[in-house]
Parts: C-alpha cells; sequence; structure tokens
C-alpha cells in the first residue's frame, strides 16, 4: 500500500466514524524544501475551521507494523476535534486582529524557488525569510496558517510592514535559548530513556531581565560548542535574524564564529579561533544534511560566520 492508497483508506473510513455531514478529501500539500506531504483536509458546514491533518508520520508508523489502520482512523479523528476551533479565519481577513501573531522563519531560498513564487519573502545570504500566522500552541506541536501574496494584497500592507510586525513578534514569542552541546546530548539521551521531553531549561525564565542576557551569559562557559535555537526548539534558525543577539554573543565570547546550519531548528556556533579549518566543517554539515536530517528540516549546505569586527553575518564557503 502506498501513501495515496493509505490516505483514502483512512478518508473512507472517517467519513463513517465523523458522519455525512463532514466532507473529507486527501490533499497533497508542499512543505519546505520541496517535501510534499499527504493530509486529510476534513471540512463542515458552520465550521470556523477546517483542520488538515497529516498523514505521512501515520503512515510510516503504519508500514512499520506500529500502529492498524484503524488506531490511524481513531488518532485522525482525535486531531481533528482537537484543532477545529483552532482557528477563526474569519479573524484572519482582518489585519489588526491577527498581527500580534505573525512571526517570521527562514527557509533555503534555492531549494524552494517555486514555493516562494507566492509568498512574500525577503532574502537573507543565501536563504529567505517567509512569513508564518502562528493560529495556536500545544505543548511542543504548533498549528500556522502560511501568509501568501494574495494576504498581503487583502490587508494592503507592504513587505517591510509585515517583516517588523514579526520581527518583533518572534523575538517576544520565541526567546532565543543557547546550551552547551554536551547538555543537549544529555536531554536526548533522557528523552530517550524516559520517553518525556523533561528538560531543564539552560535559562531560567525571568521576564524583568534583558531578553540576551541569559542567553549571552552561558557562552562564558569552558565549552567552545553551543547551539542555538528558541525555548520550544521549534524552527529556532530564526534566531539568526534577532538584531543584537549575535552581536551580543561575539562580544560574551570575546571572539568572531562560525555558525553551522544544523536544520530550520537550531544553529551550531564554534568561535572560530578555536577551530581554523572552514573545509572540514563544510563538509561535516554537508554530511549531516545528507544523512541525518530530515529533508524538509535542511537549512542549508553552507557554513556561515559572524564576524565580530564587521558586525555582520556572512557565508563563508
Amino acid at each position: 500500500m502506498d501513501i495515496t492508497s493509505f490516505a483514502e483508506a483512512v478518508r473512507t473510513e472517517i467519513v463513517k466514524k465523523l458522519g455525512t455531514e463532514y466532507q473529507v478529501t486527501v490533499e497533497r500539500k508542499n512543505k519546505n524544501n520541496k517535501v510534499i506531504y499527504t493530509g486529510l483536509h476534513i471540512s463542515k458546514k458552520g465550521m470556523k475551521a477546517e483542520p488538515l491533518v497529516y498523514l505521512d508520520d501515520y503512515f510510516e508508523q503504519y508500514q512499520k507494523g506500529n500502529i492498524t489502520l484503524s488506531e490511524t482512523v481513531e488518532y485522525v479523528a482525535r486531531a481533528s476535534r482537537g484543532k477545529s476551533s483552532a482557528v477563526d479565519m474569519t479573524n484572519f481577513l482582518e489585519y489588526e486582529k491577527i498581527k500580534d501573531s505573525i512571526v517570521y522563519r527562514l527557509i533555503n531560498t534555492e531549494m524552494n524557488r517555486e514555493f516562494l513564487e507566492d509568498l512574500p519573502h525577503l532574502e537573507f545570504l543565501d536563504l529567505s525569510v517567509v512569513f508564518r500566522c502562528l493560529v495556536t500552541e500545544e505543548g511542543r506541536s504548533q498549528a500556522f496558517i502560511w501568509i501568501h501574496n494574495v494576504h498581503m494584497k487583502l490587508w494592503d500592507v507592504t513587505i517591510e510592514e509585515l517583516y517588523q510586525t514579526a520581527a518583533e513578534n518572534t523575538q517576544r514569542l520565541e526567546k532565543p535559548e543557547i546550551m552547551e552541546i554536551e547538555e543537549v546530548l544529555n536531554h536526548v539521551m533522557k528523552e530517550e530513556g524516559s520517553g518525556l521531553y523533561d528538560h531543564d531549561r539552560f535559562m531560567e525564565k525571568q521576564s524583568d531581565r534583558n531578553d540576551y542576557a541569559e542567553c549571552t551569559e552561558k557562552c562564558s562557559a569552558a565549552l567552545t560548542v553551543y547551539v542555538l535555537s528558541n525555548r520550544e526548539r521549534l524552527e529556532g534558525a530564526a534566531c539568526m535574524l534577532y538584531p543584537d543577539l549575535f552581536r551580543k554573543l561575539s562580544d560574551v565570547m570575546d571572539s568572531s564564529y562560525y555558525i553551522i546550519p544544523s536544520s530550520i531548528h537550531e544553529l551550531l556556533l564554534i568561535p572560530s579561533a578555536d577551530f581554523t579549518n572552514r573545509e572540514e566543517i563544510k563538509a561535516v554539515i554537508c554530511e549531516v544534511n545528507d544523512n541525518q536530517v530530515r529533508p524538509e528540516e535542511r537549512l542549508s549546505y553552507s557554513l556561515y560566520g559572524y564576524d565580530k569586527k564587521n558586525g555582520r553575518i556572512e557565508i563563508l564557503c
């Protein structure tokens, strides 16, 4: 059974479970880096929200024999009910009602040429700044709506206005977090051992402190490899766009440093004085992207660097 047959089988059973008043259709969506996801679009007259539940992860587990088709149907039914009140699309028609939820993301430009044709975006190195509207956040999952060119016309806003709004919101909603690489590995081992995501924060949440104070002060530790992300560790590569963060980190490190695009979720930072072989780092980036990072989570094959003297991020190789 392929993903298309699987999706149709789940669709048939979902209609039986939810009732004929629901319209359930199979949809294929272009995600990041040309990855196509298959999902079920569930709608009903009078619904304010019409959830799209992706089936790809369910299909993978089904192929491995970890779940049955009936279990998948139950999971999808639950997911659709859980999301059914999360998005009020009437609010999305008015910029003032949703502007506080607009954030930015970074995606690879070359890998997403066709996708970017329909999205307002700004170029940043070999990446593109794109925009989303967060509509709900539960635990470590996020629901969002991509902002398309048609939305900008509807709202009558410029790309500059959109970027400024997103910059303020992203830094407010997604505080940066920097951790030593060893601590990150310890967290991974805890997750694998217990099955729970219960990591001790590397920095405490203290609203009366500077946004970057806790983040930068940890760079004075002895270890010289750091992981930078946001506190939810979801699409934290957007921290590259935080205007003051990288300057403050370089001040604390007292060094320029390499920026390794580990994935769309996180970056690795290495003071440049501690490691001088750029080509070796570049080779590692390529190997990890090709063999360890899911295609839709790849950010770039480039090695970046922050130049302390010039105060800017650049592509090194």
